[in-house]
């Protein structure tokens, strides 16, 4: 969802998409060939034209000599949030999921070149399908969700890491690659580089009738730190596998290899000036590893979001079309490739895209081209194994300054660590000035508009909704949304729009869209008001409960085939032959059992057939047990994390209050007692409204729908803050990792990112 001041802001201050009026002007020309080469983990103090002096980089300083070399290239701290983001055109807010996975409903450069009429080929490393090892918490439900290497638009590929993390093998020495939809077999004694680099090379050499796109996602120089062929250990095949940073400088030599190999082989089958050939790198060199640029030793800084991480060398060549020697101080982002190759290959920007990046092909030209002046990152590789030490980030920079979005500014010409942010009371008229202009673009790079505010009554507020967290606005447009369930294995929320009878999907890659309807009023109870479902909860099993209301039962979802044909079965229709009021809101214990609140406001103007408003315990066992008959408005229900607690919400406006009771044993409670009084909160609000839903993180704080907003609550009862929306609002849900709050509220459904920029 990008709101109309993004739009705004992108054609008149930063003028994207330009590239889109200039196709086919050349259209009499012949379309050149390109050749796109990502090495991984190399940052730009690794090659010898940019002033390294640990390797020996011949060819890409030839390259380099003979083309145009890039001084503001910068890539993602990490591989994968890079190749999402070149391989797409788009910032990795928009398209992220998970690392080590490309969803496949994206759109590749791979696609659109073949759709143009290219002959496409891809070798190297792929580690877009799959990333979690068995085991990992949460990798469950990513495992196998990614693209697919065959579906991403290469017509030939030749790739490793295809699959899962835990069976990719080796990229180097004896290495697994997975080639044309097989397995290569005889790889024993092979090196990997080296077969990738052959496919390629017999790829190009065959392309008689059709304009070629090749792209190499290079396995060097990621680790293992391994002997190449050119090493001295390589004729001990027993050392092949070694894994020594000793290795890297042979790694990156052995690079620069067959980079000389790959422009050899153009200029022998007379394809050198017809093809654009780019090098680029997916982030900055692995922490490991030190190397010198003159007599200074720069330590690499894979994962970090400092220049060490982020900056990496850019070098573009194409004879004839490109002035020998050049340099450019321009700004290149991986989201620039992308509208960059469409414009020298003369192909329309396929209908219903639009690239975030911006062509280069001007600066490549040396025609004057007006361009932005700065670079910004949105930076999250969770989740993912191995990614718990990554901290997330937001920020913009141009050479010599950066802004943050928890508000760190830098001059990182002069602190290149970034150890030590400007004082806001220190800043020169200029700073003020250039971060004013940063924070103007990032609050225009961002996905979905601020609503509300966040009311800070306690010093431990912080540590749970942190300073820099926002209210986002994700989705609007229903009658009265609630009950909202997250889906781990999907990886989305489902809610209740309850006068709809509908139930909702949302995920931040493809928006908003119907689950199912009808949701809780499927026809069976006569003279019902049409309301669909409430609360909602995953069991044990993982499958999808509902209260009913329309329906006056709580029921689990057995089949979906579609999102107009849901099929229930129910779990529990009555207390003692009378059909209950209408189900408002669960929760499962520890052990499996479900307590469960029937108010009787959504029967409307219809008469209970119980006679009381009851909270409930369902038992594992299938025993019910009316726990409390005394509650004027039973609404939001949770249990303590560890099992002691029960809580439940009354609504009733004369004294709106959580009880808490003591669980002694299955359906037994005692020692009830008002745990939280809304009553001055909510003669306060502007809603008027009294506590409803209620969720309980992972430390026993209360998240509670209440008067305004989500109040939260500590454990012992004390109000720590409130998430204002300043409107009716019904409930809260929890990500699965624990990030994200989000919030059912009247029409709208809101998302906050507890810790933005935290581990």
């Amino acid at each position: 969802m990008k709101n109309r001041f993004q739009y705004v802001f992108f054609f008149s201050l930063l003028t994207l998409s330009g590239y889109a009026q200039k196709t086919n002007q050349n259209s009499e020309d012949k379309r050149p060939n390109v050749i796109l080469i990502m090495v991984d983990d190399l940052g730009y103090e690794g090659i010898g034209s940019y002033g390294g002096t640990s390797y020996n980089t011949p060819n890409i300083d030839k390259l380099a000599a003979t083309g145009m070399q890039f001084n503001q290239a910068y890539a993602q701290p990490l591989c994968t949030p890079t190749r999402v983001k070149l391989m797409t055109g788009l910032y990795n807010f928009r398209n992220w999921e998970a690392f080590g996975i490309l969803n496949p409903k994206q759109k590749t450069f791979g696609h659109i070149m073949q759709d143009a009429g290219y002959a496409t080929c891809m070798v190297g490393k792929w580690q877009l399908q799959s990333y979690d090892p068995p085991g990992y918490p949460g990798g469950e439900h990513r495992r196998g969700i990614g693209m697919k290497v065959e579906d991403a638009g290469f017509d030939e590929y030749s790739m490793f890491h295809a699959f899962h993390t835990e069976d990719k093998g080796s990229r180097f020495a004896n290495p697994t690659i997975y080639q044309n939809g097989k397995f290569l077999e005889g790889t024993d004694g092979k090196y990997g580089p080296d077969i990738f680099s052959d496919y390629l090379n017999d790829f190009v050499g065959r392309q008689n009738d059709k304009p070629f796109f090749v792209y190499y996602p290079m396995a060097l120089t990621h680790g293992p730190f391994n002997p190449t062929p050119n090493s001295d250990d390589w004729k001990y095949a027993e050392k092949r596998l070694d894994d020594e940073t000793v290795y890297f400088k042979d790694m990156v030599e052995y690079l620069d290899k067959i980079i000389g190999e790959i422009v050899n082989n153009l200029e022998k089958k007379g394809l050198r000036e017809d093809t654009l050939l780019m090098l680029y790198s997916d982030n900055g060199t692995h922490q490991t590893i030190f190397s010198k640029m003159g007599d200074r030793m720069v330590q690499g800084g894979k994962g970090l979001t400092t220049e060490a991480g982020i900056k990496v060398p850019f070098i573009a060549n194409w004879p004839g079309h490109i002035k020998e020697g050049s340099a450019s101080n321009e700004f290149i982002d991986a989201i620039d490739f992308m509208p960059t190759i469409l414009e020298a290959t003369n192909t329309p920007t396929p209908a219903g895209f639009e690239s975030d990046g911006e062509s280069f092909l001007p600066v490549l030209k040396g025609e004057p081209v007006e361009r932005r002046d700065w670079v910004f990152m949105s930076y999250d590789p969770k989740p993912g194994w191995d990614k718990k030490q990554f901290a997330p980030a937001e920020f913009v920079l141009n050479e010599n300054y950066k802004l943050y979005g928890d508000g760190r500014f830098y001059n990182t010409k002069n602190d290149v660590l970034e150890k030590e942010p400007l004082a806001v009371d220190k800043l020169s008229s200029q700073e003020k000035e250039l971060k004013e202009k940063f924070q103007t673009v990032l609050n225009s790079l961002r996905k979905y508009p601020t609503y509300g505010w966040v009311e800070r009554l306690a010093p431990e507020f912080d540590s749970l909704v942190s300073t820099h967290a926002r209210i986002e606005l994700v989705a609007e447009g229903f009658n009265w949304s609630e009950g909202p369930v997250w889906l781990p294995k999907e990886q989305k929320l489902i809610f209740s729009d309850v006068p709809e009878n509908k139930i909702y999907e949302w995920d931040n890659l493809d928006g908003l869209s119907l689950y199912m309807a009808p949701s809780g009023d499927t026809g069976i109870e006569k003279g019902s008001n049409g309301k669909g479902s409430n609360g909602l909860i995953l069991n044990p099993e993982g499958g999808l409960i509902l209260c009913q209301v329309g329906d006056r039962r709580i029921s689990k979802l057995t089949s979906l085939t579609d999102s107009l044909h849901p099929k229930f079965e129910p779990v529990i229709t009555n207390f003692k032959g009378n059909k209950f009021n209408s189900p408002n809101d669960m929760d499962y214990d520890q052990d499996g059992n479900l307590y469960f609140t029937d108010p009787s406001f959504g029967l409307g103007d219809g008469k209970s057939d119980i006679g009381f408003n009851g909270v409930y315990f369902y038992g594992k066992n299938k025993e019910l047990v009316l726990l409390d008959d005394a509650i004027k408005a039973p609404n939001g229900i949770a249990v303590s994390n560890d099992n002691k607690t029960l809580y439940v919400a009354d609504s009733f406006k004369e004294q709106p209050k959580i009880l808490a009771y003591d669980i002694v044993g299955n359906g037994k409670v005692s020692n009830k007692r008002i745990f939280f009084d809304a009553t001055k909160l909510r003669e306060a609000s502007i809603s008027k409204q009294s506590p409803d839903g209620m969720k309980i993180d992972d430390k026993g704080n209360i998240f509670l729908a209440g008067p305004d907003g989500v109040l939260v609550i500590s454990p012992k009862g004390k109000h720590l803050g409130t998430i204002r929306t300043d409107k009716n609002t019904g409930n809260c849900e929890f990500s699965d990792d624990g990030r994200y709050l989000f919030i059912t509220a009247d029409n709208y459904l809101l998302r906050v990112n507890l810790r933005p920029y935290s581990k």
